[in-house]
């Protein structure tokens, strides 16, 4: 596996450390400092975009740097809705199960977000999911954010494209990811025996991740669980490349000798971009249309969660 060293390094760090918590807190220094590195980030996006078709089959606003059993290393970029809505969420209410987050920005003025107290999502009375606010914030610069496990979170549009460097977790020693991570370079030998233990009902003796129960939305004045949701791709392939070359524009990763060399191989509707991007001519921060299925606002959130909160309360 081709990876930058320093993502090898903090990689081995949250690996030995068997508590995972103290190494999320100990790399928060690290990542604040590498978010500022723009050699770091440079040479980390290289070593992933000169993967064969690393521009041709993107559909989300994710660039995965490591994907190694519970580790998951990323630039995720959040961009703004083409349409101009405001407190619009990117995503719905979600969390990441036994996975520990922590972020931090690399480019932009940050976004939005509410971060949920832990299990919450848990406390269900009939259908409604009684999540309680733990708090309101906008993820900035010059900070790490960390998010524990079980901590349903919700993400909203920026009205500027940003981006963030994420690196996630177990939140404890787990074997059956130490195997997956054996299994990196076979990924089709891994998703199938992934498959087959979740098809068997034998995720939770093997400690992987559930597929259902991940995803909320706010629906006729409360907070319901989606059901069926299956993560839909942030936007066509136009728009979601026209975001990242949004973001390595901001990020000023034009290096012309690269670039020249990828274009010989990168798709037709790259090619305009990476012309732009080597001559320093703006790239238009248009943003994405969005999914209806995951569109919802910052106030139909809260006021559900006040709905719910004053049913408790009568």
């Amino acid at each position: 596996m081709n990876l930058h060293p320093i993502l090898s390094e903090i990689s081995k760090d949250l690996i030995k450390n068997p508590d995972k918590y103290e190494a999320h807190e100990k790399i928060k220094p690290v990542i604040q400092n590498l978010c500022k590195d723009s050699d770091f980030i440079h040479d980390a996006l290289k070593i992933y975009l000169s993967k064969p078709k690393s521009l041709e089959n993107i559909r989300n606003n994710t660039i995965t740097l490591l994907s190694s059993g519970d580790l998951i290393f990323a630039v995720n970029i959040f961009c703004p809705l083409r349409d101009g809505g405001i407190d619009i969420t990117s995503d719905n209410i979600h969390h990441h199960g036994w996975r520990l987050l922590s972020t931090g920005l690399i480019s932009g003025e940050g976004y939005k977000t509410i971060n949920f107290v832990k299990n919450s999502h848990l406390i269900r009375e009939n259908n409604d999911i009684k999540l309680e606010v733990k708090e309101i914030y906008t993820h900035k610069k010059d900070e790490v954010r960390f998010i524990d496990s079980n901590s349903a979170h919700v993400v909203f549009h920026p009205q500027k494209t940003c981006a963030t460097l994420a690196i996630w977790s177990a939140d404890q020693d787990i074997t059956s990811q130490g195997v997956k991570r054996k299994l990196t370079e076979f990924p089709l030998i891994r998703k199938s025996i992934t498959k087959t233990l979740h098809s068997l009902r034998l995720n939770e003796f093997f400690r992987l991740n559930s597929l259902k129960g991940l995803y909320y939305h706010p629906e006729a004045g409360r907070i319901v669980e989606t059901k069926n949701y299956s993560k839909p791709y942030d936007g066509n392939y136009e728009e979601i490349l026209n975001c990242w070359f949004t973001f390595f524009q901001q990020i000023k990763f034009n290096d012309s000798e690269f670039w020249e060399e990828r274009k010989k191989t990168a798709p037709k509707q790259a090619v305009n971009l990476i012309d732009k991007l080597i001559s320093g001519e703006p790239i238009k921060d248009v943003g994405i249309w969005g999914n209806l299925r995951r569109r919802f606002s910052k106030t139909q959130i809260l006021q559900a969660i006040d709905n719910s909160f004053l049913a408790k309360t009568h």
